[in-house]
């Protein structure tokens, strides 16, 4: 590892996703003045957020324009700590441990970043931290097969996995027809051959397989689908087609697989990192919401709006 390395996994703006870390779940906003947003109740407070932006702008990461902090780097400093105050809760949930061994290294690492002795403790503390995390959820092993099923189950994206399907049209009541004619028993792969202006949709059927895994990781189609169609495809139940809903691209029905026709993609899928799915998965249920001075937590995206 070279002298800079350490820190820049970290800065500008603390930008860098070094957790890997994803959210969703239902958008919201967060009431208490004091808060900058919390996680299933328990807050991170404006002050610290306040502090924290101070540091970064007294190191030239951040600059004020017009006296203001530009909306981008707040949002990227936001959702940096969003993320490591859910991996807190993850780890207390998870029993999962940060090893003295692991500290050791990260701060070993730090100590061979030329900037690192020149930053204010606080931040110090909070780049090992950062990097800490990282390595302990890269650690984490994958749920036995019974868990992982009881994971999928109750809300796949609680696996950190989502195995979908659907069916895109030009209309609301085109999208209609398609989920009645679902209900009346026909199959969903046959009805988004048929009337799905997905041009792949004629041989896949709808499929949104990655290859030859049926799944993808909740991070990766967060990353690249539109955010309205993750509204959907996160609220939807394993075997019930869902909609319609709607995106830039027309409307859509989803369908979240059964686990029983997809449980080796899942597990394929999981066991890339499993730490970083089950992370994501836990944000997925969990209840983020953002101080409207901030904006919104858009938790299908992971991103404030």
């Amino acid at each position: 590892m070279t002298k800079t390395s350490f820190t820049r996994r970290i800065l500008p703006l603390l930008a860098v996703s070094i957790l890997g870390l994803t959210a969703c779940g239902s958008s919201s906003v967060v009431t208490s003045p004091s808060d900058a947003f919390t996680i299933n109740g328990e807050g991170y407070s404006k002050d610290d957020l306040n502090e924290l932006i101070d540091v970064l702008v007294d190191l030239g990461q951040i600059t004020k324009q017009n006296g203001t902090i530009p909306k981008a780097d707040m949002d990227s400093t936001l959702q940096v700590m969003v993320k490591y105050q859910s991996y807190l809760q993850f780890a207390k949930k998870n029993n999962l441990e940060e090893s003295a061994a692991n500290r050791s290294k990260v701060e070993e690492q730090a100590g061979a970043d030329e900037n690192f002795a020149s930053y204010p403790k606080p931040l110090q503390d909070l780049l090992v931290n950062l990097n800490l995390a990282s390595l302990t959820t890269s650690e984490m092993k994958a749920p036995t097969a019974g868990d992982l099923e009881k994971l999928y189950n109750k809300a796949p994206a609680s696996a950190g996995v989502l195995c979908l399907s659907h069916i895109l049209v030009k209309t609301k009541a085109e999208a209609d027809t398609a989920l009645k004619q679902i209900a009346d028993g026909a199959k969903f792969a046959d009805v988004a051959k048929k009337v799905s202006i997905e041009p792949a949709a004629k041989t896949s059927g709808g499929s949104l397989a990655n290859g030859e895994e049926a799944c993808n990781s909740l991070e990766s189609l967060q990353q690249s689908f539109d955010g309205d169609f993750m509204v959907g495809a996160v609220a939807a139940k394993p075997g019930v087609p869902t909609g319609p809903t709607k995106s830039s691209f027309g409307w859509h029905i989803i369908l979240s697989h059964p686990y029983d026709e997809v449980k080796d993609s899942v597990a394929s899928v999981l066991k890339e990192n499993p730490g970083a799915a089950l992370l994501a998965g836990f944000m997925a249920t969990s209840d983020i919401t953002l101080n409207s001075a901030y904006g919104t937590w858009v938790s299908a995206t992971a991103k404030i709006a």
